[in-house]
């Protein structure tokens, strides 16, 4: 069977359309915290969790930043 196949080539943009999503973790356990639509919103779980486990003193702010996929030499 012989089947010809054309690939395009693509490029990918952020689409600045979506939000960033803005989540807290814990690097003591690895818990997270719930998405967030600012970076202080994301830490007030911080907060919470520190009264739990007062051990855990270590945290990072994680960011998702949505893209998308276009064909090259489209615009967004």
């Amino acid at each position: 069977m012989n089947q010809s196949y054309r690939f395009r080539r693509f490029t990918m943009q952020p689409d600045h359309a979506g939000e960033l999503i803005h989540r807290a973790q814990c690097v003591s356990c690895a818990q997270m915290g719930p998405q967030a639509a600012t970076g202080d919103a994301a830490m007030m779980w911080v907060v919470f969790h520190l009264e739990d486990h007062p051990s855990h003193v270590r945290y990072r702010e994680l960011l998702s930043r949505p893209y998308r996929v276009v064909p090259r030499g489209e615009g967004a």
